[in-house]
């Protein structure tokens, strides 16, 4: 039975007929009979959602670890008009070739030809090994639905959540989803994933900031490096802003960030600093459960320590494969160590910490030197350099995933969807 991981959005999963819940109270007075109300529209409204999504992944024969859908076919924008959008769907399978060969059989149809030629064992190589890991199939009608899923397998899945090797499917879980089904193992790795984004998304913000400041830096990354972004027709330039403000979307990023945030250093901007005066007891209580008393629209004002400390343990907080470029980008140097005593006793230092780390048979790695990173963070336009290399982690997946897309889905197929991508850019241009 897979476990719930957020409330409303993602994470909804079956038990005795009912979906479970977590705790969600948001503000400080309520009464008991406005929280029931709540709570029962809640469960009303998640018990919708699932039971309209859930068939499409019953549909299939086979293994699945985990199933989502995404984006604004289940997620709804501000701002959003037209007819209903594809709802896209991942897929993760802990065989891309056992996926493939009962797909084949199953669902013969959404294949183009040319893969049902080549077979399983050819569109798993291709599924594994070019893009971003997945295989896309678009335009194809499970009931009343019209769906676009990916397939990538639950390995690709696993690193790309721990180690950001993409960004790509890593990226999507950053934001409010509906979990149809997620295997207990997968639970550690979409967790990191989440604490490194709010990491990431905190070097990005300064001291103090809104709460919705913060959902869009969350949202944000993603896109930061994906070259549709600056194709006319391929990405509506406001999709981060609109995502953000959808109906309901909100508390889903609440309560999806809600185990990571009091690990973050972070406070609302108007309670006590340490030394004041506490906080009534009945408003600790109030927030205790989450880290942080979530209240209002998301115009609150949020605030961070903004000390070199702080900032490092949101560094040393990152992925490794991000960390390991960024201490390539930030270790001192050979040549700059001839030129600065400084620097030269900075190299001695490290080398002297590393022996001593691996004597103890500690961490012998610079990625993982928690005063390498507070210096790194004392640096003037580190942040910088840190979005650069999300920018670099993304880019080159997504254009080959992009192009990937379009051979997995067919000619036909692809035509098609680009024109209704490009209209929807037209119609988003058309309100400004």
């Amino acid at each position: 039975m897979s476990r719930p991981l957020v409330p409303l959005l993602f994470g909804a999963s079956r038990c005795n007929g009912y979906i479970r819940l977590r705790p969600f109270s948001t503000t400080r007075v309520r009464t008991d009979a406005a929280r029931e109300a709540e709570k029962a529209a809640l469960a009303d409204e998640q018990a919708r959602i699932y039971a309209q999504f859930r068939p499409v992944v019953d549909a299939f024969d086979a293994p699945i670890d985990m199933a989502v859908a995404y984006g604004s076919g289940v997620v709804k924008q501000a701002n959003k008009t037209g007819p209903p959008p594809l709802t896209d769907f991942i897929i993760a399978t802990p065989s891309a070739r056992a996926f493939h060969a009962t797909n084949l059989r199953q669902h013969p149809s959404h294949y183009p030809l040319y893969a049902r030629l080549i077979g399983p064992s050819a569109l798993a190589w291709m599924t594994d090994k070019l893009g971003a890991g997945l295989w896309y199939v678009t335009m194809v009608k499970f009931g009343d639905l019209e769906v676009k899923y990916g397939i990538l397998s639950t390995a690709t899945l696993t690193r790309d959540l721990k180690h950001w090797e993409t960004l790509y499917v890593a990226g999507r879980l950053h934001k409010p989803v509906l979990t149809l089904q997620v295997d207990p193992s997968l639970a550690d790795p979409l967790a990191a994933n989440n604490r490194a984004a709010l990491s990431l998304a905190l070097l990005n913000l300064p001291e103090q900031f809104t709460e919705l400041e913060l959902w869009e830096k969350v949202a944000g990354i993603s896109y930061s490096g994906d070259p549709r972004m600056s194709v006319p027709g391929a990405e509506n330039p406001d999709k981060v802003r609109n995502i953000v403000r959808g109906p309901g979307v909100l508390g889903a990023f609440r309560g999806l960030y809600a185990p990571h945030v009091a690990g973050a250093g972070l406070r609302w901007a108007d309670q006590q600093r340490p030394g004041e005066p506490e906080e009534p007891e009945e408003a600790k209580q109030a927030g205790e459960a989450e880290g942080l008393e979530w209240r209002g629209a998301g115009e609150r004002a949020l605030a961070q320590p903004s000390s070199p400390e702080h900032a490092g343990s949101l560094l040393a907080a990152l992925p490794l494969r991000l960390r390991q470029r960024l201490a390539a980008h930030f270790r001192p140097t050979v040549a700059a160590a001839l030129l600065s005593r400084q620097v030269a006793a900075e190299r001695r230092e490290i080398r002297e910490r590393r022996a001593a780390a691996k004597a103890a048979k500690g961490s012998r790695a610079l990625y993982d030197d928690a005063e390498f990173w507070q210096r790194v963070a004392a640096q003037d336009g580190f942040v910088e350099v840190v979005n650069n290399e999300v920018r670099h982690i993304i880019k080159r997946p997504a254009l080959a995933q992009s192009v990937k897309g379009l051979v997995t889905a067919g000619f036909s197929k692809s035509v098609v969807y680009s024109l209704a991508k490009f209209k929807k850019w037209l119609a988003g241009r058309k309100k400004k």
